[in-house]
């Protein structure tokens, strides 16, 4: 009997540590319509550009202003309405990574990998294999270049909108670094661009040349959610307070139920 009373107090103090072991974080891993992303634009480009591929006309956006996707369908590409700067368009991802130099346009072979990765080792490997193709050195790709890539974890730092705080979490990415060759005419493009490897979303995004008027675009995510946010982690602050209350309740029965089963031996 004694070893039962000591079997039910380690039982209930297991399920006690349970309760307080922290939630995992990271982002989540499929979209549908309704949900919705936002990146910061930390530097914008100086003047108007023309979103030519989305049709959404000419933008103008400032350093520190919000971008937001919300989405409307999910198939090859994610199509939703886009919100940057002055303007707002409904069209899919890879339209507006090509009116913000968010790839490579090679010859033969051009490289968009849009707003939005397929994740998945396979997917991932031709998404690496297209990104070096669209480099290539060759003599009529205007685009000849360096291209490396390698998976790195990045820092992003999110909104919780459970907690309403910003928490810093370290994503697992594939990122890809191009520089064009010097050319004899303005400035090369240089583009870095990090995709979760969870959710293939572009976590950050710095992207820059110079043909007549320079350009420079600097993204970085801020929130992903879907439509009822259920956020990235809950405050552990108060994930502990809660189960520190419900786990105190909970040994105070158990302590009593085991002192009753030892008087009774």
């Amino acid at each position: 009997m004694k070893k039962r009373s000591a079997f039910i107090l380690m039982f209930g103090l297991l399920i006690i540590t349970f309760n307080v072991a922290p939630q995992s974080v990271g982002l989540p891993t499929e979209y549908q319509s309704g949900d919705y992303v936002t990146w910061t634009v930390n530097v914008a480009p100086r003047n108007t550009t023309i979103m030519y591929y989305s049709e959404g006309g000419n933008m103008l956006a400032e350093n520190r202003s919000i971008m937001s996707c919300i989405v409307d369908s999910v198939a090859n590409d994610i199509v939703g309405t886009y919100y940057i700067g002055n303007i707002s368009v409904t069209a899919n991802d890879t339209e507006i990574a090509r009116d913000l130099v968010l790839g490579v346009w090679g010859t033969p072979t051009e490289w968009w990998p849009g707003m939005f990765v397929k994740t998945g080792q396979s997917n991932i490997e031709s998404l690496n294999e297209t990104a070096y193709a669209a480099a290539e050195r060759g003599p009529d790709n205007f685009l000849n270049g360096t291209m490396s890539s390698r998976y790195d974890n990045v820092s992003v730092v999110v909104w919780n909108s459970i907690s309403e705080t910003y928490n810093t979490i370290d994503e697992e990415c594939i990122v890809f670094n191009f520089q064009q060759d010097p050319t004899g005419f303005g400035e090369p493009q240089v583009t870095h661009l990090a995709y979760s490897l969870n959710s293939g979303v572009l976590v950050k995004a710095n992207t820059s040349y110079s043909f007549g008027d320079p350009y420079n675009l600097v993204l970085s995510l801020v929130e992903l959610a879907p439509p009822i946010p259920v956020d990235f982690t809950v405050n552990p602050g108060v994930f502990i307070t809660i189960t520190g209350v419900l786990g105190g309740a909970l040994l105070a029965v158990i302590v009593v139920v085991y002192i009753k089963l030892s008087r009774s031996n």
